[in-house]
């Protein structure tokens, strides 16, 4: 009889446990629609904006590798690179 109702516990306690595993798969499954529905919108951002992406990263690099001068003084470089790609 004792091991009739501990089997009896344990079988509910898995399906307890099975019930908690398709809820959290649930969970992980929604977490996972939305970023690939966020993915599949800045895909088409960045292909849509890829030169000004490209551009404004080549902007900020010139920026950065001047040793972080003030934004008045990178004007005359910011200028000549938008001139270039212009």
């Amino acid at each position: 009889m004792p091991t009739t109702a501990r089997l009896s516990a344990l079988a509910t306690r898995k399906r307890l446990l099975v019930a908690q595993a398709d809820l959290h798969r649930a969970g992980v499954g929604g977490a996972r629609a939305g970023l690939s529905s966020g993915c599949t919108a800045a895909r088409g951002f960045v292909s849509q904006h890829r030169w000004w992406l490209l551009g404004g990263a080549v902007v900020a690099g010139v920026v950065l590798a001047r040793r972080w001068r003030s934004i008045a003084a990178a004007l005359p470089t910011v200028v000549s690179v938008w001139r270039a790609f212009r």
